[in-house]
């Protein structure tokens, strides 16, 4: 390869936007194992995403705790950039609001959760262990 062959290759590739299709929001949909402060301390949670019929995102989460296990809907999701997104979540104990900031290809997130009775934010967090 010439180097007026290697320039024009360089040129081309500083020329081509960068996309990361592990990026795409669609990339979000799976199952998530991590911790979430709930009582006193923090607890186990699988937290999962996935795309109705629709194409709406949903979740749903699963906290094992001291005295059990108990579930959860994730619903009004909004993304507030890339890797952002808020939504509410619904359970037992009430309901309240989350955000949840993603890495790169949507394989982990840490994130925060409170109560409508409670301002306080309380962290959320998980690795993607499924797509």
């Amino acid at each position: 390869m010439t180097i007026i062959q290697r320039w024009c290759l360089l040129l081309l590739l500083a020329a081509t936007p960068l996309t990361h299709a592990a990026d795409d929001p669609k990339a979000i949909a799976g199952t998530y194992s991590g911790e979430v402060f709930n009582g006193n301390d923090m607890d186990a949670v699988i937290t999962t995403f996935s795309f109705d019929n629709s194409g709406r995102l949903t979740g749903t989460y699963e906290v094992d705790e001291e005295n059990g296990k108990y579930s959860g809907r994730l619903s009004n999701f909004m993304f507030e950039g890339p890797r952002t997104i808020t939504m509410e979540w619904t359970d037992k104990f009430g309901e309240g609001y989350a955000t949840m900031d993603f890495t790169q290809g949507f394989r982990s997130f840490t994130g925060e959760w409170g109560s409508k009775q409670s301002p306080e934010a309380l962290p959320w967090v998980g690795e993607k262990t499924a797509p």
